[in-house]
């Protein structure tokens, strides 16, 4: 058996993709099961030591459409036919039916390819398959406005059909139980619920997760990409209203995507964020670009607290990478309400409090309750980090694929 790891969102210089797929190779490669790696094109990353083999060419949300009526077609057929073209680059001998595909990042404009590419295979070399469906991505704020979004999950009910059709042994995953319960619900098949595994052996080694208490001003650290769907409008508002804190917090934030933001709307706040980050005494430190992960868990291993002030109407389904890993190493977070990270706060005990709403005002007052209880709350987040960190790993992800994968006739 080999199982293969195709990663379109792979690319660049590292960063969460990167880290995620480190912790499936690692544990394949515990397992003494090959792997083989497919990224980006371009890609100039080693995942465990591996280069990943260019194969695809284009980000899962390129947008291909050009009608405003029918974009939810065009996306949908140009982009597997895209994303169809890329896999028929690989040579069929290199999969056995005993083989395993595993793509960790997928929208409805990819899945129908995998569909279509599986049925033109071989049955000799024709892999078992299981996806990852991450985004409910017909639910993201952007999307409300458009005509006809309605299609976009009956696009993702008749691809997840016809890979079932076209190969009987492939599995739709998900890696939280809100994602899971709302793709069963849409495609009318079993969704298999998996965790979304981080790597925080690096902060764990050098103890960086850990911050001792005293008389200093903490931290608070916002990092990730630079997205509204991810709350960055909401900083300059949050930071001002922080200031009545004492002792004042200071901000480091990372501006992970400076020149996309103000196409997503995130020009007036990154401005505003500047001239904060200018101004003496404001305490607001500015991190500019994608960040390696070394530098990436260093100023993790910074924060007393992490802010994520997440839209509730994606993250109320989808997971956070920057929570899964705040998470395991014990950090205090403050979270929007009705989200994924609230609930699993709750369920796991940890050292995480709610905003009353997701609006700046009420994320600003959450940040307070944490500062007010900090000592308290980190001994609660470190009690609950091994537990959640043992649930949320590459062993038990495998674990439940392996586990559910029907067996090879």
């Amino acid at each position: 058996m080999r199982v293969h790891l195709l990663d379109p969102q792979l690319s660049g210089q590292g960063g969460h993709y990167a880290t995620h797929d480190a912790q499936l190779m690692r544990e394949l490669n515990r397992r003494g099961i090959s792997v083989a790696l497919y990224g980006r094109k371009g890609a100039t990353i080693a995942v465990e030591g591996v280069a990943p083999q260019p194969m695809f060419t284009h980000d899962i949300f390129q947008e291909f459409a050009s009608d405003p009526a029918v974009w939810a077609m065009e996306n949908f057929h140009a982009g597997n036919d895209a994303f169809l073209a890329d896999l028929q680059t690989i040579p069929a001998d290199r999969f056995s039916s005993d083989d395993l595909v595993y793509v960790p990042n997928l929208l409805q404009n990819q899945l129908h390819a995998v569909a279509r590419w599986l049925a033109g295979l071989p049955a000799d070399h024709r892999p078992a398959v299981a996806v990852m469906l991450r985004y409910l991505n017909h639910a993201m704020d952007y999307v409300q406005k458009r005509a006809n979004k309605e299609l976009i999950a009956l696009y993702y009910r008749f691809a997840a059909r016809a890979l079932l059709a076209a190969q009987p042994r492939a599995l739709l995953c998900a890696d939280t139980r809100e994602l899971a319960t709302a793709y069963q619900q849409i495609t009318g098949l079993p969704v298999l619920e998996l965790p979304n595994p981080m790597d925080v052996a690096p902060l764990l080694a050098n103890d960086a997760g850990k911050k001792e208490g005293g008389d200093f001003a903490p931290v608070i650290v916002y990092q990730g990409h630079t997205s509204p769907l991810r709350g960055f409008h909401f900083l300059p508002d949050l930071i001002d209203r922080c200031a009545r804190f004492s002792p004042r917090p200071r901000f480091v934030v990372q501006v992970q995507n400076r020149a996309n933001a103000p196409s997503s709307g995130l020009g007036p706040a990154l401005t505003r964020l500047d001239k904060l980050a200018a101004t003496p005494g404001s305490g607001v430190r500015l991190v500019e670009g994608a960040l390696s992960s070394e530098d990436y868990y260093e100023l993790l291993g910074e924060a007393d607290i992490v802010l994520l002030p997440y839209a509730p109407t994606f993250y109320g389904f989808g997971s956070s990478g920057v929570f899964t890993e705040a998470a395991s190493v014990g950090k205090v977070v403050v979270v929007s309400p009705h989200t994924v990270p609230a609930r699993q706060g709750a369920e796991y005990g940890l050292g995480v409090v709610p905003a009353a709403k997701w609006e700046p005002a009420a994320m600003a007052d959450a940040v307070g309750v944490a500062l007010n209880n900090l000592a308290s709350l980190r001994e609660k987040a470190a009690s609950a980090a091994p537990r959640f960190r043992a649930e949320q790993c590459a062993e038990v992800l495998w674990e439940k694929v392996f586990k559910a994968l029907p067996k090879s006739s």
